[in-house]
């Protein structure tokens, strides 16, 4: 297996069994070229209020992310060192700026047009890789919202959904953001954050996720303020 991502494409006129076939054969390669970890870890550089954050988003459950970008950044936060994840739905996602916020791209198989396949799809995925990253499909029927739960627990892989999931394991939304440096309207940024909201069944905690200020871009961007942007649909 290569070092460039993965892209797989559903072409016209394949049908759901012959797309979802597609997918798992190229999976079975990816096992066998890389040992799956089922736990996510979080490694030590990843800033402190995003590792609060990611502690809480469990194995073998689906999560709910509010921004696309926090969710990237939850699961560049979350993929074990030298695993293999996966986004699906996202045919609009930026690879620098997905980079930028942790996610290392050339371990990721993206699956932009996953169709009427999107939990067969999603499913195969948790099988074979311990973080799978998802845009909401929409509405989803309770019962198949179960059954993708009982896959995930089997396979302990966490998906993260960037956007509404019905009973949701955990629920994080961004409230408002925070900046240091200006004066009386006046200065540069220095530093600033992102005040999120963590929902794990009872009462919502919350975290502060660093956000870099004018120094600290990476060819002409800021990752942190990614954070701010691309609400999930």
């Amino acid at each position: 297996m290569g070092m460039a991502s993965t892209r797989l494409e559903r072409r016209a006129g394949e049908d759901r069994t012959a797309t979802v076939e597609a997918l798992r054969a190229r999976l079975r390669g990816m096992q066998q070229s890389s040992a799956r970890q089922v736990v996510p870890t979080v490694d030590e550089s990843v800033p402190e209020g995003l590792d609060e954050v990611v502690r809480r988003l469990r194995p073998g459950a689906a999560h709910s992310i509010e921004s696309r970008g926090l969710a990237l950044a939850c699961m560049g936060a979350a993929m074990p060192p030298g695993a293999w994840g996966a986004i699906v739905g996202m045919p609009d996602l930026g690879i620098e700026a997905a980079r930028d916020l942790g996610v290392p791209i050339d371990r990721v198989a993206l699956v932009p047009h996953p169709g009427r396949s999107w939990l067969d799809v999603v499913a195969s995925l948790a099988e074979a890789m311990p973080v799978v990253l998802a845009a909401s499909p929409g509405r989803v029927t309770p019962t198949d919202a179960a059954r993708l739960a009982a896959r995930l627990r089997q396979a302990s892989s966490t998906l993260l959904v960037a956007g509404p999931w019905p009973n949701a394991a955990t629920v994080v939304r961004s409230l408002r953001a925070e900046w240091q440096g200006l004066a009386d309207g006046d200065g540069r940024i220095a530093t600033g954050g992102l005040v999120v909201e963590v929902a794990t069944g009872g009462a919502p905690s919350r975290a502060r996720i660093p956000i870099a200020g004018d120094g600290a871009t990476s060819a002409g961007r800021d990752p942190g303020r990614e954070l701010l942007q691309q609400p999930a649909a």
